[in-house]
């Protein structure tokens, strides 16, 4: 069974996309320290440049 979860990846604001994407690298590498794997990086439609990660692991039963 997979266990889901949804992080924001580049929280904060910033005014350069350059230094959100490097907060979304960081991010995303610290998830798959902890076991996690990146499924899928989704922007909302939301007007602010929010990016979040849908990550998941196996769990076993």
């Amino acid at each position: 069974m997979k266990e889901y979860k949804l992080v924001y990846l580049n929280k904060g604001f910033s005014a350069s996309r350059e230094k959100d994407l490097v907060k979304a690298e960081e991010k995303i590498n610290e998830m798959t320290d902890q076991g996690w794997e990146l499924q899928q990086v989704v922007s909302p439609d939301d007007g602010v440049g929010a990016l979040v990660g849908v990550f998941y692991k196996e769990r076993k039963l």
